[in-house]
C-alpha cells in the first residue's frame, strides 16, 4: 500500500493560499494551487494567520484606496481633456473602488427584507390579491382585467 506523501508549506504559502481562498473561492484557489481542500480549510480555522491576514487585508485595503482615488481622479481629467475613453475610465475607476471596499471588508452587495404590510389599508391587499388571482386564471394569455383604482373619497 502506499504511502501518503506529507508535504510541508513555507508560512508565506499558507498565508498566500489563504489569502487566495478570500479573494476567490476554496475550491478554485485548492484546483488552482493543487494543495487539497482540507489542508486548506485547516489553515483558514488557523488564528495565527487569521491575524496576519486581517492585517494584510486592511494593508492592502488601504493601498487600494489610494489608486481608486488615483483613478476617480484619472476619469475627472480624463473627461476634461479626452486623453482617454470615459468609459475605459469610469471602469477602472470602479473597479479599483469595488477592489477597496471588498478588502476593506464593506458590503459589495446589499440585500433588503422590508415588511410593507403596515403601509397598505385592507382595501389594497384585498385589490391586489384579486388582481393576482385573476392574473393567475387568466395564464400566460395576459388578458386579467386590471381593476380601475377607486376614486379616493
Amino acid at each position: 500500500m502506499a504511502e501518503r506523501q506529507q508535504r510541508r508549506y513555507t508560512k508565506r504559502q499558507k498565508l498566500a493560499t489563504t489569502m487566495a481562498v478570500e479573494m476567490t473561492s476554496l475550491t478554485e484557489t485548492a484546483e488552482t494551487t493543487g494543495i487539497p481542500k482540507s489542508t486548506i480549510q485547516y489553515w483558514m480555522e488557523d488564528p495565527e494567520l487569521g491575524a496576519i491576514r486581517t492585517k494584510t487585508r486592511e494593508d492592502l485595503a488601504d493601498e487600494i484606496g489610494v489608486v481608486a482615488h488615483l483613478a476617480w481622479a484619472h476619469v475627472a481629467a480624463s473627461l476634461r481633456d479626452g486623453r482617454m475613453e470615459p468609459r475605459d475610465a469610469i471602469f477602472a475607476a470602479e473597479k479599483a473602488t469595488s477592489l477597496q471596499i471588498l478588502m476593506a471588508g464593506g458590503a459589495t452587495s446589499r440585500t433588503e427584507l422590508r415588511d410593507i404590510s403596515g403601509t397598505l389599508s385592507d382595501l389594497d391587499i384585498a385589490d391586489t390579491i384579486r388582481a393576482a388571482e385573476d392574473y393567475a386564471r387568466a395564464g400566460d394569455s395576459g388578458t386579467a382585467e386590471t381593476p380601475a383604482p377607486e376614486a379616493a373619497g
